[in-house]
């Protein structure tokens, strides 16, 4: 595994390593400016202000309202003689925590009393491997990464490029660490694989080059080439890497990393969904059972969505992802037309329009106004609702017309059953439409019935 190690930094440092390290954001974090010292009192607060939403701690509870207890008692705690029992009666003053909150922060005070204890917060030794592990336990299980990242904000140079861990990954492994797998994604194999490497003049320097390559410096105008969406294209260490060498086993392949690879196919969508639309394993257990390979987003009617509200709990929002998935989806296809485009065809019109229409419940009808050499100037929604002659009255359709100066226009509307043959109403609009438009100068080139997959053009069918 060494080598492994030193092949990712060796070819960082020889292909990239000179313009990261020149760079400003690079720089200025390997040579800081200033040095905070690490106070007792400061980093305390700096430490709980930054655990308590992770315990879903109300933010109505403050240091001056509340948790005023625990902000003054923890101070006066004597790190070598603190019991549990003190530290319990501290939390019990403190107003609107639940027994399990408390419980938690009686192990946070705790675990701080010991860091204190052993380290007297010396920069130093609070990022030996043994203190580490007391920082771990002081945040919850699944934010690891959390605690080193605060480490750093607070002065303590200690690798925390949680990004530059996966593009040593991706590098050297091919694939993307298993999240389920803890020994996988810990940080600590991060900081060991850091402090292994020889390359680099600290682990931290090593840290920072790997955090410039894979985009932690983005916010300051440095574009980490290997971020989420890893641009492979243009890396200088595509050739070594095992990630660009290597497609994937699409059958082992998590569905992140497909993203990524750009692999997603139909079969994967019921997957894509679940990992879009599910944060806790409430939510997927309901969703999986509603889930199927056939349009799995397309059929998802409001009864279906009903009947998936009622497994969730009242505060999931579940229903509510779903249906903005599914808008996001249908809006996606819509693009907005531009002043000098055109429509060479009735099926460029259907195929504008037909994600636009097709799902519509009501009919819709729309127009399309032309200029003299038929290029588009503008689009009017004239009505919603069930057509007919006094919803579709040429006074509203030519109005328009005639303040935007148009030579000429085209008809659209929907059928919501998704059977685009025009009805006798259909028919009879539109020839009253044509007739008003050769009075007024302005002629109807076309009527386009959008259906659910197919459509009828009256021009097509010489029905004008």
């Amino acid at each position: 595994m060494m080598s492994k190690h030193l092949d990712f930094f060796q070819t960082l440092a020889k292909k990239l390593g000179t313009c990261l390290k020149q760079d400003p954001w690079t720089a200025a974090q390997l040579n800081p400016t200033k040095v905070n010292l690490l106070n007792r009192k400061k980093l305390v607060e700096n430490l709980l202000e930054r655990i308590l939403p992770l315990f879903e701690v109300s933010e109505d509870l403050s240091k001056f309202a509340g948790l005023q207890p625990l902000y003054e008692g923890i101070n006066l705690l004597d790190p070598h003689y603190c019991r549990r029992d003190e530290a319990l009666r501290m939390l019990e003053k403190c107003q609107g925590l639940n027994d399990l909150q408390r419980k938690q922060l009686e192990d946070v005070v705790m675990q701080i009393m010991e860091i204190v204890k052993k380290t007297n917060l010396n920069s130093l030794q609070l990022k030996t491997n043994e203190i580490l592990t007391l920082w771990w336990k002081i945040f919850p299980d699944n934010k690891p990464w959390n605690a080193l990242k605060w480490l750093w904000q607070e002065g303590v140079t200690v690798p925390h490029s949680q990004s530059g861990f996966r593009a040593w990954r991706r590098f050297t492994h091919g694939t993307l660490a298993d999240a389920e797998n803890y020994s996988e994604t810990h940080p600590e194999k991060w900081i060991d694989i850091c402090a292994e490497q020889t390359v680099f003049a600290t682990a931290f320097e090593a840290d920072r080059m790997a955090a410039a390559f894979s985009g932690d410096g983005r916010h300051a105008g440095l574009a980490g080439i290997c971020g989420e969406l890893p641009d492979c294209e243009n890396c200088g260490l595509s050739t070594a890497c095992h990630w660009y060498s290597n497609d994937g086993n699409s059958a082992n392949v998590k569905i992140e990393e497909k993203i990524q690879r750009s692999q997603i196919s139909a079969e994967d969508i019921p997957e894509l969904m679940r990992w879009l639309l599910t944060s806790n394993p409430e939510e997927a257990k309901a969703l999986q059972a509603s889930l199927n390979l056939e349009a799995p987003l397309k059929d998802w009617n409001r009864e279906r969505l009903r009947n998936l509200e009622k497994r969730q709990p009242l505060s999931s929002k579940l229903v509510l992802r779903m249906e903005a998935l599914r808008e996001l989806c249908r809006n996606y296809g819509i693009e907005k037309l531009k002043p000098q485009d055109q429509f060479s065809s009735s099926r460029d019109i259907f195929n504008h329009f037909h994600q636009q229409l097709s799902r519509q419940k009501q009919e819709q009808f729309i127009i399309v106004l032309l200029d003299n050499k038929h290029r588009y100037l503008a689009e009017e929604d004239v009505t919603k609702g069930i057509l007919n002659k006094s919803l579709v009255h040429p006074r509203e359709v030519f109005a328009s017309a005639i303040e935007h100066r148009a030579a000429a226009l085209i008809c659209i509307h929907n059928h919501p059953s998704g059977d685009p043959e025009p009805s006798q109403e259909d028919l009879r609009i539109t020839e009253r439409l044509v007739e008003v438009g050769k009075l007024v100068g302005i002629p109807v080139l076309d009527h386009v019935i959008v259906g659910s997959e197919s459509y009828t053009s009256f021009a097509d069918q010489g029905l004008l």
